[in-house]
């Protein structure tokens, strides 16, 4: 990992740790929620932590580009775009649950190169950077390689998310494994990361902001994340996604996918 990278890397780690104080302390209040016109939930804590990522990302790192989900995209002059997530989750974090996420992402030139899925009601967090490999409470982790998908723990997003063609694969991975959860958020995909899940399905109501984080985090444990027909995730990046613990396990997914 190049110098520059360290030193980004040791910003964003800094960053989640500010938020995820923010984020704590606005869980244990008196939560309000409000609702934006595509009737997704929206707290004071989403606005006050991306508002406090931006102002020092761009105090820290003049040149690089901003994209977060609740005040759009800057484009920078480097190759450098952070990627803003700063409640995923928020209809669990606005109704009082526990799995919700905060998430920085650093790509460059469109690639993401660095993720954190921060967690802060344990005060733990997944980091993960370009060959520096996925830590997780500062130890590193790895997928669990499983190549079975008759033994698999499956992780399926939001029942009520997969519609359409989204519908159908869905059902399919519904029947496979050993076992199923559901509606686990990005705590899921760091759980595959630990080796605790081995397939992490979502739908077509992603975005960037949603999947950045993701791919860095399971990639730098070994495990594969795509899009539904296999295509690389970058900054550009929407829709359905599938994360597994091993290639093999994700060729047998996407067969399922696509039949």
């Amino acid at each position: 990992m190049s110098i520059e990278l360290d030193e980004i890397l040791a910003a964003a780690v800094s960053l989640a740790e500010a938020g995820s104080n923010l984020a704590r302390r606005a869980w244990q209040s008196d939560l309000a929620v409000t609702y934006k016109p595509d009737g997704s939930s929206l707290t004071d804590a989403d606005l006050s932590i991306e508002t406090l990522w931006r102002e020092r990302i761009q105090a820290l790192f003049p040149s690089h580009g901003l994209l977060g989900e609740e005040y759009g995209s800057d484009i920078g002059k480097s190759a450098f775009t952070w990627v803003l997530d700063p409640i995923d989750g928020t209809r669990q974090f606005g109704t009082g649950l526990l799995n919700f996420a905060s998430l920085i992402s650093v790509c460059r030139d469109g690639t993401p190169v660095l993720g954190i899925i921060d967690l802060p009601l344990t005060g733990t967090r997944y980091v993960a950077a370009e060959g520096k490999g996925t830590r997780f409470g500062g130890r590193l982790v790895r997928s669990s390689g499983r190549q079975d998908i008759d033994e698999a723990i499956v992780s399926l997003a939001n029942p009520d998310s997969f519609v359409g063609r989204c519908a159908r694969g869905y059902d399919r991975l519904r029947t496979s494994g050993r076992l199923r959860v559901f509606d686990g958020g990005a705590p899921a995909y760091g759980a595959l990361s630990r080796g605790l899940i081995d397939i992490c399905l979502n739908a077509d109501d992603l975005d960037a902001y949603d999947i950045c984080a993701l791919c860095p985090v399971v990639q730098e444990a070994g495990g594969i994340i795509s899009g539904w027909e296999g295509q690389s995730l970058t900054l550009a990046s929407s829709g359905a996604i599938v994360a597994c613990a091993s290639p093999e396990l994700h060729t047998a997914v996407l067969g399922k996918l696509s039949a």
